[in-house]
């Protein structure tokens, strides 16, 4: 038995010198923009979170990709800011007020054609296991998971109105494949089964919903996991984490034209985080 315990702890040792040294691994790393053209030519689309990180960058690209969009937050001074150093229309309101959401969302896109919705708004959970309270819960819930019900609900009524066959694209996360033990991780995986319900619903008429789920990802709301913002060096698979630039190239191919075809799905960009471990 020692004998054997003994080769055990020798290759749990050499697996930990590789990962280690793969996470100190010091080279920067660059990531390769795509070229869509002007794919979204024409199109209008709606950005919740779309002031910072994932929103944000996702804007941008499909601002490169032609379209007019529109970002929606909270902070005025954040959110003006952004729309004026990416030329792009604002909304400013507050996602977890439900009611106040659908009047102001539906009273703005009255006289407009609105071709994309990108779901992207989201908070994570900082409380402890069972130390969670009920009003942090329902903040979590409400602005990660009823935000995006609603959003979704009020654009789909638009574009069935309209006669629109666009896109809605909701931005979950790797911690939609592990057990839900908190509000964060319950309202991601209750968000990839609301993209498969709108899926099913909508498809026939030519509007097509899906999710995209990234890992741990370089924003301002994951900075505090990520030693080196150089090297990006994180304890999953792939050895680090993902940045905003990757995650808005899948976004701009799921809801252009080339994506139209992938219905329901959540495709994971994770970096194995959440699919090849539960650890990370």
């Amino acid at each position: 038995m020692g004998f054997f315990y003994k080769i055990f702890e020798k290759f749990v040792k050499s697996r930990e010198a590789v990962y280690y040294s793969k996470m100190n691994k010091k080279s920067a790393v660059i990531i390769n923009d795509v070229d869509f053209g002007h794919i979204l030519e024409g199109k209008h689309a709606i950005v919740t979170g779309g002031n910072s990180g994932i929103g944000q960058a996702i804007a941008r690209k499909m601002i490169e990709c032609g379209a007019m969009v529109t970002i929606i937050g909270r902070n005025p001074e954040k959110t003006q800011a952004v729309a004026r150093e990416m030329n792009c229309q604002y909304l400013l309101l507050d996602l977890t007020d439900t009611s106040e959401m659908i009047r102001i969302v539906s009273e703005y896109i009255e006289d407009k054609k609105i071709d994309i919705l990108v779901n992207s708004a989201g908070i994570l959970d900082n409380e402890k296991w069972l130390e969670k309270t009920p009003d942090h819960f329902d903040k979590v819930i409400n602005t990660n998971l009823k935000a995006a019900y609603f959003m979704s609900q009020t654009l789909a009524k638009h574009m069935l109105r309209h006669h629109i066959q666009g896109h809605i694209l909701n931005v979950s996360s790797s911690s939609s494949m592990r057990p839900s033990w908190g509000p964060y991780q319950l309202s991601k995986r209750a968000l990839n089964g609301m993209t498969l319900g709108f899926a099913q619903r909508l498809a026939p008429h030519g509007i097509t919903v899906n999710a995209l789920a990234p890992g741990v990802t370089m924003t301002p709301m994951a900075s505090s996991f990520i030693e080196d913002t150089d090297n990006l060096a994180y304890y999953n698979p792939l050895r680090r984490a993902e940045t905003p630039e990757e995650i808005a190239n899948l976004a701009v191919f799921m809801v252009s034209n080339l994506g139209t075809s992938i219905v329901g799905d959540t495709v994971m960009m994770t970096g194995g985080s959440g699919i090849l471990s539960d650890e990370y």
